[in-house]
């Protein structure tokens, strides 16, 4: 799988950031006035199900808010579980190139195909070895092996589990280090999504996933529709891949 995300400071100092994967094609407009976040907008050109878009709304919850240098300070400000997570994550990295000062940034995450190896309680997927790559502004900075939900290499990444403890390793972390590690992460856990084809479900409820995401929360997860195809392939290169770059959300 590959993921793009891209994120610039416009001349007006607003920051606008793009995402698109297999699964997703997602935009962030945040303003600001160098101190506090004044508005945030999204757009949801491509997404896999239905109700994904009316998620950008409760972004607005930031708003008022101070920026912050971390990304993922965003989950102190609004509700993970009430957002999308991928706009959630783009607003986090918005917010954050507000605070860094930056330009523009780009980040590349190539994550390889891995085989299901086992099925878990829930329908959860156990899949086996592979690599994960992640390039930024067009440099290699992350390298991992990857092993059922671990990272299995290089050595100051081995033993590293996917689920349990990531979160608490990157806030200790040299921010803009956490942050790649961060947008890897996210990226190895997407392109789980492509040991499945999305067509054969109808709703949010059919995967069996649990609520992390303002699409599967129960109250909505049976009316969150799969619009049918809408994934794409990306593994032979990027062209065509974030072809609203000139806009904003």
């Amino acid at each position: 799988m590959r993921r793009l995300i891209d994120i610039r400071a416009e001349d007006d100092g607003a920051v606008v950031a793009w995402l698109e994967d297999d699964f997703h094609h997602f935009g962030i407009t945040l303003e600001h006035d160098g101190t506090v976040i004044t508005d945030i907008r999204a757009a949801a050109p491509r997404v896999p199900f239905t109700t994904c878009p009316l998620a950008g709304a409760h972004l607005k919850g930031m708003i008022g808010k101070a920026i912050l240098p971390r990304s993922s300070d965003v989950g102190a400000m609004i509700d993970m579980r009430q957002q999308c997570t991928h706009m959630f994550d783009l607003a986090g990295l918005a917010m954050g190139h507000a605070a860094s000062g930056r330009r523009h940034r780009r980040y590349e995450a190539l994550v390889e195909d891995r085989e299901i190896i086992a099925w878990e309680p829930g329908r959860r997927r156990l899949l086996g070895p592979g690599t994960a790559r992640l390039l930024r502004d067009g440099e290699e900075v992350l390298h991992w092996e990857l092993d059922k939900r671990e990272i299995s290499g290089p050595a100051d990444w081995a033993g590293q589990s996917l689920t349990k403890g990531f979160r608490a390793r990157t806030e200790a972390m040299d921010i803009a280090d956490a942050e790649a590690a961060t947008v890897l992460r996210r990226a190895v856990m997407v392109a789980s999504g492509r040991t499945l084809d999305p067509d054969t479900i109808r709703t949010a409820a059919d995967r069996g996933q649990s609520g992390v995401c303002f699409t599967f929360q129960e109250e909505r997860r049976a009316t969150a529709l799969n619009v049918r195809g809408a994934a794409r392939n990306y593994e032979n290169g990027s062209d065509g891949m974030l072809s609203m770059l000139d806009e904003r959300p």
